[in-house]
């Protein structure tokens, strides 16, 4: 038997598409009058699975003709099973409340760029285990490990030289000619002391939003430790989380020859408050800090406001433009029918119109779920916008980041953006197209006009008090991507899949045009969001 049965404190992935019918459902169940203190709120995600059944379910649960005998018929044989609907291997004590389950991870993953005129394959070969479980009704946990060795296109190639990361998924070592060797570890225990608290410690990622993208949190850069305390009372939530972050530049003293150094680094401390309104609006109120970096011999003194709770006060004390780089922000969700509205508002600090104290961003977007009441045929449209200079800061070490990347949207500041996806699924069949278009004013070499979050204000190509800072302003730069797959679900319980897909990278810079026509197949367990559209 698949593992229903009890009051589970996991976290549901945080994977786009693995999510979508889940996402359905919430958006379903607030029609039908069904709420969960805790899981009714969709804006601090990985979203939590107290009160509900378990993900693999919801798989299938929100499509009306779903026939749980013809997926899940009472008598298969043990391979069909552990091929189909259950976790490789499963513990279970229903007596006790305790349920283990062990899976192996994989991707692997062959394609060729049309462009690559050394006709190299591209690829990738991931290995890895996940092993989660319940302790009672109150206690949870999950750990997983990814070891990865791949090659990539050569737009990625050159952010991963440039950055010393893969997107998303940590430092890398050098793999035979042209090959990354990384890996990942995730893990977390989660905590339900009563119905309406949950307390998490870990290791992984977050976002903020409804979005595809978000402007004040994401799950763009590397993993991080951290402590998450959520409390959610009838039509409020409230979310504490607390991180470590690393800068990839030396802290701390010497280390031995032949040892691994030591890297900055730096505290965040975020808070989340979400006020439903009639079950049909979700109100947002985000802040978030990141606080002085460590010293030379990679100390950090942290003061008590380091653990204040309370949202905004910390902004109150310290302002925007302080030793303290603060961030505040705000979300929308309005549902519809079985639709749903989204926004977000950042700032990174205030100023004059084109100032570089002018850090500003706003996101809008719709969901449509059950498109044209087909089931399971999902439509969504995001735009973004983000003005020069936010997300960095004076001091390079306090800028909005984590392992050289970005906590917040990939492109980094000075951009504008429009995101299209559209998806279908059949049974156990599945399709996904995606284009996305971006406008860029990159700074080139020498220069500094707001797009590079690692670049300090103050060299700032026309100096910190000029108003000549109008959005776009920089090398110009047209970012086009169109991603399209179609593909086999074989077990939900990982996201087990089979897929094949196209993706489409065009760059417009000036008179130069670069073009990555990619081709994939792949299988695969899709838990995690990987960014490769920048």
């Amino acid at each position: 038997m698949p593992v229903l049965l009890f009051a589970q404190q996991k976290n549901i992935p945080l994977n786009r598409e693995f999510s979508l019918n889940y996402e359905a459902n919430i958006e379903h169940n607030s029609l039908s009058g069904y709420t969960d203190s805790i899981t009714d709120f969709t804006q601090f995600k990985p979203y939590i699975e107290k009160g509900v059944r378990s993900y693999s379910y919801y798989q299938f649960s929100n499509n009306k003709n779903f026939n749980r005998k013809h997926y899940w018929p009472p008598k298969t044989n043990w391979l069909v099973r552990k091929l189909k609907r259950e976790s490789f291997i499963v513990i279970e004590d229903t007596s006790d409340n305790f349920s283990l389950t062990i899976d192996p991870l994989f991707n692997f993953q062959i394609g060729r760029d049309f462009n690559d005129s050394l006709n190299e394959k591209i690829y990738t070969n991931t290995r890895g285990v996940l092993a989660q479980g319940d302790i009672g009704a109150k206690f949870s946990f999950a750990t997983s490990f990814y070891e990865n060795q791949s090659t990539f296109q050569q737009y990625i190639d050159t952010f991963n030289r440039q950055y010393l990361v893969v997107p998303g998924q940590g430092r890398w070592k050098k793999f035979k000619l042209n090959g990354y060797d990384y890996a990942m570890a995730n893990g977390y225990v989660s905590y339900s002391p009563c119905k309406i608290t949950n307390i998490q410690m870990g290791h992984g990622k977050h976002f903020v939003g409804d979005g595809y993208r978000s402007l004040l949190l994401s799950d763009n850069a590397f993993n991080y430790p951290y402590l998450r305390i959520t409390n959610a009372w009838k039509n409020i939530s409230y979310t504490n989380l607390y991180t470590v972050f690393m800068n990839l530049t030396a802290g701390g003293v010497s280390t031995p020859v032949g040892t691994e150094r030591l890297f900055q680094k730096k505290a965040g401390s975020f808070q989340m408050l979400n006020i439903a309104i009639a079950k049909k609006i979700q109100l947002g109120f985000f802040q978030g800090l990141i606080w002085q970096a460590s010293d030379s011999l990679n100390r950090q003194k942290l003061n008590f406001n380091y653990f204040n709770p309370i949202i905004f006060s910390n902004a109150l004390i310290y302002g925007l433009n302080k030793p303290i780089n603060v961030l505040v922000g705000a979300t929308l969700k309005a549902s519809f029918r079985k639709n749903h509205l989204y926004a977000q508002f950042v700032a990174d600090d205030f100023g004059a119109k084109n100032t570089l104290r002018n850090k500003v961003g706003y996101q809008l977007g719709l969901k449509f779920f059950d498109l044209l009441k087909i089931p399971n045929l999902h439509l969504q449209a995001e735009y973004n916008k983000v003005r020069p200079f936010t997300y960095a800061y004076k001091k390079v070490e306090q800028n909005y980041s984590q392992y050289n990347q970005s906590l917040a949207h990939p492109l980094g500041a000075n951009f504008s953006e429009i995101v299209l996806f559209l998806n279908y699924r059949v049974a156990d069949f599945f399709a996904e197209i995606r284009y996305s278009s971006a406008q860029i004013g990159k700074d080139s070499a020498g220069t500094h006009f707001g797009n590079n979050i690692f670049n300090s204000d103050n060299n700032a190509s026309d100096g910190i008090a000029a108003n000549t800072y109008n959005f776009g302003r920089g090398t110009a730069t047209q970012i086009d991507f169109i991603n399209a797959h179609i593909g086999y679900l074989v077990n939900p319980s990982t996201n087990f899949n089979i897929v094949a897909g196209i993706s489409i990278r065009t760059q417009k810079q000036g008179k130069e045009l670069n073009q990555t026509p990619f081709f994939y197949v792949g299988i695969r367990t899709s838990l995690t969001n990987i960014y490769y559209d920048f």
